[in-house]
């Protein structure tokens, strides 16, 4: 479906009767970025909103700051480390928006980014979530990413990333996957799916989510009109690709079925392949990180299969459905750029 856009009607929200969106961040020993996050979400052009900041179990002293000087800000405390996705899902509890919009501590949002991303949810029924374009932080002239390019395999990859920003360019864009530093879904979506899945406790939580979103029938769109800075760097570390390959494999096997895994054999083949290569190339660590992922998969087979029933019964499309969004290229300049 062609989606219609005109800067005038999504400039034209009546913000009289403007939806309550309940903001979402999750803070974890974020003091150097907390202030000019907040300062910036007080600045904002849209009426209707709350803030609520998950606190993960900080050490920093961001607790207490955030409770001296902002006391308009819902503040919730998990008292040990979540994970992402479970701050997301405690501070769930308490929201009472009708969107739900999840944002980094470490970006920063325009002072019109909030409403033109519900006034296109409120327009089209049939989207699901939205994600804004997001531009580096110490860069704004070029892209973090336009939403992700999610690949077949489930890598993740930021759509656009390093590119020129092209301001003029401000049409909708459908995309196969949101991105985590921010976007806005709706409320009754992820409390129908039971909030994020919680076993990506860091990191691939946005593909695991985009591939939901779109399997209960919905799409994804990135809107360049919302504009968020972010401070954010591409890198590998062991610890990062042990959550990425645990969560990445773990949500093939919960949300794909057997019969379309077994087809998809190959292109799964390949991007394991791969995988080792970079392994082999970065050292021991990488090699121990990508053993750990397999082996936490192994352990939580039971719980897999749990998912699995989960995933199946909120399913409104097909994998060959999903698979028609989703790309069959890799980012060869991110992967590159990983490599070196």
């Amino acid at each position: 479906m062609q989606i219609e856009y005109s800067d005038t009607k999504l400039a034209g929200i009546n913000y009289i009767q403007a939806p309550l969106v309940s903001i979402i961040v999750v803070n974890y020993n974020g003091m150097a970025h907390l202030q000019e996050c907040l300062n910036a979400l007080s600045a904002q052009h849209y009426p209707a909103f709350e803030v609520l900041v998950v606190d993960n179990g900080s050490t920093d002293g961001s607790p207490a700051y955030i409770a001296a000087n902002y006391p308009e800000v819902r503040y919730i405390t998990s008292g040990s480390n979540l994970g992402y996705s479970g701050a997301v899902n405690l501070a769930l509890n308490y929201a009472s928006g009708t969107y739900i919009a999840v944002l980094n501590m470490d970006a920063m949002v325009e002072p019109d980014w909030l409403g033109p991303l519900v006034a296109f949810l409120e327009m089209h029924s049939e989207v699901g979530a939205v994600t804004p374009k997001i531009v580096l932080y110490h860069q704004p002239d070029r892209i973090n990413a336009l939403g992700q390019n999610v690949h077949v395999t489930a890598l993740g990859f930021n759509r656009a990333f390093n590119r020129p920003d092209q301001p003029d360019a401000t049409a909708p864009i459908k995309v196969s996957g949101l991105h985590g530093a921010a976007f806005v879904l709706r409320k009754s979506l992820l409390e129908q799916m039971g909030g994020m899945n919680e076993a990506c406790f860091l990191y691939h939580e946005d593909v695991d989510l985009s591939w939901m979103v779109q399997l209960m029938g919905y799409d994804i769109y990135c809107l360049p009109t919302a504009v968020v800075r972010h401070k954010y760097t591409l890198k590998m570390d062991p610890q990062k690709l042990y959550f990425l390959e645990r969560n990445r494999l773990t949500m093939l096997l919960s949300n794909v079925r057997w019969t379309t895994l077994l087809l998809l054999a190959p292109l799964l083949a390949l991007t394991e392949c791969m995988m080792l290569a970079y392994c082999l190339r970065r050292g021991r660590s990488y090699i121990v990180a990508k053993a750990r992922s397999l082996k936490w998969a192994w352990h939580r087979r039971e719980q897999i299969v749990h998912r699995r029933a989960q995933v199946q019964s909120l399913r409104r499309r097909s994998d060959w459905q999903m698979i028609a969004n989703l790309r069959l290229s890799y980012e060869w300049d991110q992967l590159l750029k990983l490599g070196r």
